[in-house]
């Protein structure tokens, strides 16, 4: 039975979504994995907003409960930092005891792309700098942050035996 890999990722906001996803389950289906994607939702006619918000919520976290293992996309989003939705699933993921594989788009380290310093921000507040690709709580990983959606395809091989 093919693993299965839900996909996070900042993806879904994107102008060419339909675009990624298709590449992303044809990258998957190629290497004998099943991918679970947040687009591939039915949802509901009829509800909006908060309730649509919800509806949301709960079908990811059902995909989430029934995937294999997480493969998130942690390039940046509107500032120097992932995602926050993305966030919040690698942690539910985890928490789960499921593995997560990380890859971003960007190579700049987080102190880097962060205004100010290195070590402030332009407000002062400190700026964390571990030499990580993001936040500690999220980069501090068993594997390392791939450059690239089939680098991480090739982490998850390379830890499932394929």
């Amino acid at each position: 039975m093919a693993l299965k890999l839900y996909l996070a990722g900042p993806d879904v906001f994107a102008p060419d979504a339909a675009m990624r996803f298709d590449a992303m389950r044809a990258a998957c289906r190629a290497a004998g994995f099943e991918p679970l994607t947040p687009v591939d939702n039915a949802l509901p006619d009829g509800l909006d907003g908060a309730a649509l918000a919800g509806v949301i919520k709960q079908v990811n976290v059902g995909l989430i409960r029934r995937c294999d293992a997480v493969v998130a996309n942690i390039s940046p989003f509107r500032g120097p930092n992932m995602d926050p939705g993305t966030a919040w699933e690698i942690g539910f993921a985890e928490a789960l005891g499921k593995p997560v594989f990380l890859w971003s788009e960007t190579v700049a380290l987080l102190a880097v792309r962060t205004p100010g310093d290195g070590n402030a921000d332009p407000d002062g507040w400190m700026v964390e700098n571990f030499g990580l690709a993001e936040n500690l709580m999220i980069a501090v990983n068993p594997q390392e942050v791939a450059p690239d959606f089939a680098t991480a395809l090739a982490q998850v091989r390379s830890l499932a035996g394929n």
